[in-house]
């Protein structure tokens, strides 16, 4: 996957899925959770972007074990600042309910689901 195309998918998403916020803030018990789900956007499309461009790099590197490690790197890592960034939400802001999870997951739903999709194209790469 080339840069130019990775990049039209990753605005392509970030553009859908805050359209998509924006419709949900009129839907009462996910208005106030609307700011957290425009920061989780913003968050995980320069997660994904970062993610793209190491990636990119050990996938031709001669180390055959590098883009492997790479991935399970990421993953946990994703999942820690995934939680570090709900607890902190709900601490500083102290939401009244909980339903702003629901779109954060399906933030987090569409964005894992993009990474896996390109992650799998550039495992295919030749390494040089």
């Amino acid at each position: 996957m080339n840069r130019r195309k990775f990049s039209f998918q990753l605005v392509l998403l970030t553009v859908v899925l805050t359209v998509a916020v924006l419709f949900l803030q009129y839907v009462p018990i996910f208005n106030p959770g609307t700011g957290f789900s425009l920061i989780s956007i913003g968050f995980f499309f320069f997660l994904s972007l970062a993610m793209f461009l190491i990636a990119a790099k050990a996938a031709i590197s001669k180390d055959k074990n590098a883009f492997t490690r790479l991935i399970i790197l990421f993953s946990m890592g994703k999942m820690l600042l995934t939680v570090v960034l709900v607890v902190v939400y709900k601490l500083v802001i102290k939401p009244e309910s909980i339903y702003f999870i629901i779109p954060f997951f399906g933030i987090y739903i569409a964005y894992t689901i993009f990474e896996t999709i390109f992650m799998t194209k550039l495992g295919k790469v030749k390494a040089r």
